[in-house]
């Protein structure tokens, strides 16, 4: 059975830098899908036009420019340019005639004789199989359901905190090896941090995200069913706008990624 993260993220080739995907109502977020799907239909677009398994996605950003409504999508894909170790790409992501998101992606290959090092440090938290799974019936957006939520990090939504965090782990209810879109997927699939900050129901939605990853995908050596920790904390907001950095770490404390979302709060 296809894993259900895989099949919502699914592109296919109709020429070259063209694809199709489509978007369904489970995914939603509010009136679209939410960013992961969108974000992880571009990731494989792109992938699949470099096929070059040499040259890892690096960094990948989208700008979420209208909702993701249900129905066909358009996956326009362009190579700006590839050097001698790194390839920059574009996409273009249109439905109904309407322009969903726009994206640029960095891929390289290895650089050898370079330095290595790690400053980030894996926050101590309970583990996974210590506490319990957020239940079903907890309001939550629809997309969510794919999702098995374990809060550990920061507080709930909603809750008035003093500090905008939230985070905890987190694993696909259908086991699912680990390549770049799902990593996207499970960067966004918390909600944001500010939420944790406001007392009260507030709608917010992601406008732009960066991810930088860590680790070449697929990470194959990780069991499909492994649980992650992604982190998320929120220090600035005005004007109706808020950023976030997130962290998203394997079980076993591999660092996988880091994002920096930008997120419009609602009224």
């Amino acid at each position: 059975m296809t894993a259900a993260f895989f099949a919502a993220t699914l592109v296919e080739p109709l020429a070259p830098g063209h694809y199709r995907s489509r978007y369904e109502a489970a995914w939603y977020q509010g009136r679209g899908a939410y960013g992961g799907v969108v974000a992880g239909q571009v990731m494989r677009a792109l992938e699949h036009h470099l096929n070059d398994a040499k040259r890892p996605v690096r960094s990948l950003t989208v700008h979420f420019c209208s909702p993701a409504v249900e129905g066909v999508a358009d996956v326009h894909t362009r190579l700006e340019r590839a050097g001698k170790l790194v390839t920059h790409a574009t996409a273009r992501v249109e439905s109904g005639g309407v322009v969903v998101a726009v994206a640029t992606a960095t891929f390289g290959a290895a650089r050898g004789g370079a330095p290595g090092y790690l400053d980030f440090v894996m926050p101590e938290v309970p583990a996974p199989e210590t506490l319990t799974p957020v239940p079903d019936d907890v309001p939550m957006p629809d997309f969510c359901r794919f999702f098995e939520y374990r809060y550990c990090v920061g507080s709930p939504p909603y809750s008035g905190a003093a500090e905008a965090e939230v985070g905890g782990w987190l694993r696909p209810r259908d086991p699912t090896v680990l390549d770049a879109s799902l990593c996207v997927g499970l960067m966004d699939a918390y909600p944001p941090s500010v939420l944790s900050h406001v007392d009260g129901f507030r709608a917010a939605a992601t406008v732009d995200f960066t991810v930088q990853f860590f680790q070449t995908f697929p990470l194959t050596r990780l069991a499909p069913d492994t649980q992650y920790l992604r982190t998320g904390r929120s220090r600035q907001a005005a004007e109706g706008y808020t950023e976030e950095s997130q962290l998203l770490w394997a079980q076993d404390g591999t660092l996988l990624a880091q994002c920096r979302q930008l997120v419009a709060v609602l009224g």
